[in-house]
């Protein structure tokens, strides 16, 4: 195609203008992520590997493995990398320390990368971000990949008015992006939801008009599980043809799987999805070994990390990790019996906290969870305070938490502020109705979820 894009992998975007590729977005390409539980499950193109090499730019969203991906950056040395403003510049600082050349981003800023594609960036306070490609006049991709557009959907939408031809871009999924391999005190799993309260295709419906859409896809939703502790995982990842289903086709078009466009011809191209081996990898091919035990250099390594983070002394009691069958309890000080239990093995342990990315063993779900005294859930006292601010936003203290929170609201002003707002009170409604079913039984405790997520669609 002369101008135009295509997807594949799990969030990538290749972008065409005059016949060369002018942009990449989130290339996981190669290897095994979240200490290799996920893999990808359907094979490049020989034109998407070479387009890959030719590319002149390339955009990373956020810092998770499956988007800023260490394995892959290789092929793109020479190339120059776009990443948001993140609060804390995480990403930009760790990419010119590794030799790269990295550009970062100035919010509702366009650049014009090629005589006809220019994109516009918005990062938000959850570390992730928002990216527009403008192919021409008429064609915009809104790529919201992991994201929700936190404060920032306002200012987005005033752009997006101009075009005709709106490809709206989404992770939608059954919920293995997230921490699901949870346990109660006595050993029983707590069994994830069984898909969503509703089909997927309304939420791909809910997209189309929430952003003035012409057409969607699944994207960043391309991944399946791969190591053999994190096999249980497997049962609850989301088929592909369940993306679809109770689409409304009046509000636009669903594209079904990987597709490229060209503007000049307004043409879509399904693109044939050729499936990869699916293999299971022994844990021990990644380094761990779930009998080693911590050493007590690591015991105080574990203590300083989680000690450092302010807000989870306010909230918890205690953050114990099970290592080698032995506990190590970190005291916090805050409200009694309050805690968390992680177990996990020694080496990926230690190389999320030596690398500060505990979100990496959060999303790889072979590491168990069991909260303690009345914590129902990690959000939004946990992973959002490590990972998030913590960890990528470098906002520790109760102090550096006040002035990150500040930075991103004069940033994103009124649509912010709504913003805050309305996720707190999803999340107090939230509370409130599975505070009475908690202690129960794993499956009373599963139809109080269930129900809770079937009154708030």
């Amino acid at each position: 195609m002369n101008l135009g894009f295509e997807t594949c992998g799990n969030a990538t975007l290749i972008v065409y203008d005059d016949g060369i590729p002018v942009l990449v977005t989130d290339p996981w390409i190669k290897g095994a992520q979240y200490f290799g539980s996920w893999v990808l499950p359907y094979r490049f193109t020989a034109q998407q590997l070479d387009a890959f090499s030719s590319t002149t730019h390339v955009w990373v969203s956020h810092g998770h493995p499956d988007h800023l991906n260490l394995d892959s950056l290789s092929t793109f040395r020479d190339k120059t990398l776009l990443v948001p403003r993140h609060h804390g510049g995480r990403i930009l600082r760790d990419l010119h320390d590794a030799g790269y050349h990295a550009h970062e981003l100035a919010d509702d800023c366009w650049l014009q990368i090629s005589p006809r594609v220019r994109i516009l960036c918005f990062a938000d306070w959850n570390q992730d971000a928002a990216l527009l490609v403008a192919l021409g006049e008429k064609c915009l991709i809104i790529n919201l990949n992991d994201g929700s557009a936190l404060g920032t959907r306002a200012k987005l939408l005033a752009r997006v008015k101009p075009f005709k031809r709106r490809f709206v871009f989404k992770l939608f999924s059954y919920g293995t992006a997230d921490m699901i391999n949870f346990f109660t005190e006595d050993g029983q799993r707590i069994q994830p939801l069984q898909g969503e309260s509703k089909p997927l295709g309304y939420a791909y419906t809910e997209l189309l008009k929430d952003w003035g859409g012409t057409h969607t896809a699944p994207f960043s939703c391309h991944h399946v599980f791969g190591r053999t502790d994190s096999r249980w995982a497997a049962d609850y990842e989301t088929p592909l043809e369940a993306h679809g289903n109770c689409f409304k086709r009046q509000r636009g078009t669903f594209i079904p799987g990987y597709f490229s466009y060209d503007v000049a011809a307004d043409r879509i191209t399904e693109t044939p999805m050729e499936e990869l081996p699916r293999v299971f990898r022994e844990p021990a091919e990644f380094g761990d070994n779930w009998s080693e035990p911590l050493e007590q250099e690591d015991v105080r390594s574990v203590r300083a990390y989680f000690q450092k983070f302010g807000h989870l002394r306010q909230k918890f009691q205690f953050v114990n990790v099970r290592v080698g069958g032995r506990d190590h309890c970190v005291d916090l000080g805050g409200p009694k019996d309050r805690g968390i239990t992680f177990e996990a093995p020694r080496h990926s342990l230690m190389t999320a906290i030596q690398y500060e990315i505990f979100d990496d063993l959060l999303i790889g779900n072979f590491m168990k969870t069991v909260l303690h005294g009345g914590v129902r859930k990690l959000y939004p006292d946990f992973t959002p305070y490590v990972a998030k601010y913590g960890d990528n936003g470098r906002a520790f203290s109760v102090n550096e938490l006040h002035n990150y929170f500040r930075t991103y609201q004069k940033a994103s002003g009124l649509q912010g502020w709504l913003d805050h707002v309305r996720l707190d009170s999803s999340r107090k409604l939230r509370r409130k109705v599975l505070a009475r079913f908690h202690s129960a039984t794993p499956a009373l405790y599963r139809i109080a979820r269930q129900g809770y997520r079937r009154f708030i669609a």
